[in-house]
């Protein structure tokens, strides 16, 4: 089993973040993968720098699968490191590997696949999404067959998916934002995507929330440092968050499910 983890950060974005103590996202990643799929072979490709090469359609093809991380990039900027990964993600589909993608991801196969994105019209979503709820589709769809009720997951984002591109679905929503899941059809692949981030560990928001703390207090998240040192000490204590965050296993099951749904397995 051959799978592919892509990277959505500039090398100088994740390595930065990891001097401070933050896991990038891909090796996040890969630690999931080791959990959930031991016997897998984890490659990762980082299309975001110009100076790395990526695999060509026909190397995709050997790949059972590709997931792609979050970042701190926005779709809509026109440089070199977003167009990058548009044109991987392209290719992506045209080889027919299937693809999952997570918050990032999920906006940049949108865009590829003929959507749009555009900042959350109520502002970022951080920390503990508001109680995400299945579509009729989500409910019959195979990455979702382990949710009944509604429920929370982390997250962390500004932009939004706000036009579905041709033959995609909308699987989940919340009151945040009217698409929190999707599958798409385009080119020769399928894509499964979540704007929230299964997986995530509550440290990886904990970090988030300290490194932007500027930032989300300019954004009028938070009104000081205490407060922010007040959210983060809940978020670490547990004790009031619900099970579906706390349970890494519950929190990873979309991509467990999914995994599952394209290996047959």
């Amino acid at each position: 089993m051959l799978l592919l983890v892509v990277e959505g950060n500039k090398k100088e974005t994740w390595q930065e973040r990891e001097e401070y103590g933050g896991v990038p996202y891909h090796k996040r990643f890969m630690e999931m993968l080791e959990l959930l799929r031991p016997e897998a072979k984890v490659e990762v490709a980082f299309p975001a720098d110009s100076d790395t090469s990526l695999p060509s359609i026909d190397k995709l093809k050997a790949f059972d699968g590709v997931l792609w991380t979050g970042s701190s990039l926005y779709v809509n900027d026109p440089t070199q490191a977003v167009q990058r990964q548009l044109t991987f993600a392209e290719d992506i589909f045209k080889s027919g590997v299937p693809f999952y993608g997570s918050c990032w991801g999920l906006q940049i196969a949108a865009v590829v696949a003929g959507g749009k994105v555009d900042a959350c019209k109520k502002g970022r979503e951080l920390g503990i999404a508001d109680p995400i709820e299945l579509t009729g589709e989500g409910i019959r769809y195979p990455c979702f067959k382990g949710r009944k009720d509604k429920f929370n997951a982390l997250c962390i984002h500004l932009d939004e998916v706000v036009r579905l591109p041709v033959n995609s679905r909308i699987l989940a929503r919340n009151e945040h934002s009217e698409i929190q899941a999707m599958a798409i059809q385009y080119r020769n692949s399928e894509f499964f995507g979540v704007q929230y981030h299964p997986e995530f560990l509550i440290s990886d928001i904990v970090f988030i929330i300290r490194y932007m703390s500027e930032t989300l207090i300019d954004e009028g998240l938070f009104k000081s440092e205490k407060e922010i040192e007040d959210f983060i000490a809940k978020l670490e204590k547990q004790s009031d968050l619900p099970e579906s965050v706390i349970d890494y296993t519950a929190h990873t099951q979309e991509i467990k499910y999914w995994l599952e749904h394209v290996l047959k397995t």
